[in-house]
């Protein structure tokens, strides 16, 4: 390329460059005006902005203001409205609910609910006097519903037999529907009750329906619980502190008749009324305890409860306290029900102490009755050991029959049954401490036996005591012995009563563990007792043929001829078989064992006074009665019955 040729194509490159620098001056300039321009504009709208603010915000305003308009006119609809409810739900309400169909007039009630809600935000008095009608409506209508609740209690609270019903599951309260029924309304009350601020009376309208069905059903306790009192109460009856006095005759009537008069009725466990009385009166609280609990709201369903179980176990501790007054004027053999008494009611307080636990001064009432029987038992085992260690006075000598005393025979009863509540009795006995029975004693307390094994075990108190009972007893047979007019019935008495005590011993007495629960009245007191009552029995019997002896004691007379020796022996084998015909032999054992004693204690000896005198006179031969056969026959039934 020729040097023409490059100057040229430099001339045209710098003409481009000019070309390009003038553009891009006249670009920068425009760019320039431009960014003036923008921020003109910029001012200019926020001028513009500055001035719409406060326009749109007027719009803001009026556009809420028409929205509150809208629902202040839509509101006044509304009220407008409750205004007339009272009109429309009228007759409804005065009508009643149908039982069939209650959600209609709940829902009436409701619209009653939310008008007088609504026009007691108004101060008007066109307001005030709606509202007016409106809760006069509510207040018939809810006591419609009031009405409507009793009426279905009332349903099935007609009262029940409690004792046709094992357990509380099998307590019968109210078919299942009904049941519903209730609870819902139950409900609805008690809300609404809150809510419009009226006093229905739910729970005073519920306890006072059940109480009585509670009343009715638990009435044939109280009812045989009291004629028992009648009708085993005699004249004369004292309070338990005076019953045992230390006077010639027994004042106490109830003591008279435990020492002459055999109990033929003996109390069966469970069978006292007030046992049953008990046993169905916690049944009864506790299956309406469940009931209260699936019917009642739960924030009243405990204090709906106690106003229910209170006016009938008011009833009960009343009944309660007359039984106690009554065992504490009763005969002994009455503290047999007693101890059943306790028992039940011991075993039950802490059931009834959970169901009432709201009502402290039920739990006092139930105490003071438990602390009253408790002691009423201790004072009742010290009394019948005083009774025997002194039990014959003007008014209760033992009969000149020389049978089984009435006082031995009840007490040996009595302990026998005695024994089945030997657990209650083991924790009566133990904070009393052993021998309490003989502290304080008016008389000297004779033949006490040795301490418990273990003073600190309630069972071995008890039997110290059972071991003092026997000897005290044994003690009253030697003494009613002395009561005795004739020498032969002394020992008849004694061998009666004896034989007695150790068959009550023996027949009680077995082979098992000193800890089972069959013991008998031999294993408590144990086997020694029994052998020191045997050991009586063989002195007895020595004595009793004694007395068989001396009608032969004109035999070693050398002063009398022969026949008038038989003479006074037969006239005193006569007199003698006379009298103790008469004699009251308990059984068969002890009639043959008398029959060989007072045959041993002759025949041998009369037919050697026979054999002495082989030469029979004529006055001899009339002045023998009795061959040795006859005699034998004679004494063989001299006891017959």
């Amino acid at each position: 390329m020729t040097a023409d040729n490059y100057r040229y194509d430099d001339a045209e490159e710098e003409a481009e460059l000019e070309f390009l620098r003038e553009s891009l001056e006249q670009m920068d300039n425009l760019a320039d005006k431009t960014t003036q321009l923008l921020k003109v504009f910029d001012i200019r709208l926020k001028n513009l902005g500055r001035i719409i603010a406060p326009i749109y915000k007027s719009t803001q305003k009026l556009t809420r203001l028409y929205d509150n308009i809208e629902i202040t006119m839509s509101s006044l609809d509304d009220t407008l409205l409750f205004f007339n409810v009272a009109k429309d739900e009228a007759d409804t309400i005065r009508m009643g609910p149908d039982e069939n169909e209650l959600l209609p007039y709940l829902d009436s009630i409701n619209r009653l609910k939310d008008a007088s809600d609504a026009l007691k935000q108004l101060d008007l008095d066109s307001a005030s006097q709606s509202r007016q009608e409106i809760n006069e409506l509510l207040r018939i209508g809810l006591g419609n519903l009031s009405q409507l609740f009793s009426q279905w209690l009332k349903q099935h609270s007609g009262g029940i037999d409690p004792v046709a019903y094992h357990s509380v599951a099998d307590v019968p309260t109210f078919p299942t529907d009904t049941e519903k029924l209730l609870s819902m309304l139950a409900t609805y009350l008690n809300l609404v009750n809150d809510e419009v601020s009226y006093d229905l009376k739910l729970t005073k309208t519920y306890a006072g329906i059940r109480t009585r069905h509670l009343q009715k059903s638990l009435a044939q306790f109280g009812d045989m619980s009291n004629g028992y009192i009648r009708s085993n109460s005699f004249d004369g009856q004292m309070s338990g502190q005076n019953r045992y006095s230390e006077a010639a005759s027994r004042s106490n009537p109830s003591e008279v008749r435990f020492c002459t008069i055999r109990n033929e009725h003996w109390y069966e466990p469970g069978s006292s009324p007030f046992a049953q009385y008990t046993v169905n009166i916690v049944k009864l609280f506790q299956a309406e305890r469940d009931l209260v609990r699936r019917i009642m709201p739960t924030v009243i369903s405990e204090e709906t409860f106690i106003n229910t179980a209170d006016r009938p176990f008011e009833t009960y501790i009343g009944t309660g306290e007359k039984m106690v007054s009554f065992f504490l004027s009763s005969p002994l053999y009455e503290v047999l029900q007693a101890l059943d008494v306790y028992g039940y009611m011991l075993e039950n307080d802490s059931v009834l102490e959970a169901l009432l636990a709201l009502r402290q001064r039920h739990h006092n009432g139930l105490a003071k009755l438990l602390s009253r029987l408790q002691l009423h038992l201790s004072k009742s085992f010290t009394a019948l050991i005083n009774m025997i260690r002194s039990p014959f006075k003007d008014d209760t000598m033992p009969k000149q029959t020389g049978g089984v005393h009435e006082l031995l025979y009840n007490t040996l009863t009595f302990l026998a049954y005695v024994i089945a509540y030997k657990d209650l009795l083991t924790n009566i006995f133990l904070p009393l401490g052993d021998g309490h029975w003989n502290q304080g004693s008016l008389q000297a307390a004779p033949n006490v036996s040795q301490h418990a094994s273990d003073p600190s075990d309630g069972l071995s108190i008890f039997q110290h005591y059972l071991r003092d009972v026997v000897e005290a007893l044994s003690y009253m047979v030697e003494q009613g012995g002395k009561q005795m007019k004739r020498p032969a019935l002394q020992f008849v008495f004694l061998i009666n009563n004896h034989s007695y005590l150790a068959r009550a011993l023996r027949d009680a007495m077995y082979a098992g563990d000193e800890h089972s629960q069959a013991l008998g009245l031999g294993d408590l007191v144990g086997r020694s007792a029994l052998g020191r009552t045997e050991s009586q029995i063989e002195r007895s019997r020595k004595g009793y043929m004694a007395t068989w002896k001396a009608l032969m004691s004109s035999f070693p007379a050398a002063s009398l001829n022969p026949a008038e020796k038989l003479g006074m022996f037969n006239q005193g084998l006569d007199e003698m078989v006379r009298a103790q015909k008469a004699y009251e032999i308990f059984d068969s054992d002890v009639r043959a064992m008398l029959i060989s004693d007072a045959t041993e204690a002759i025949l041998p000896d009369y037919e050697a006074f026979l054999r002495q005198n082989p030469d029979r006179s004529p006055e001899f031969t009339r002045a023998m009665k009795y061959t040795p056969r006859d005699i034998q026959r004679k004494i063989g039934a001299m006891l017959d019955d």
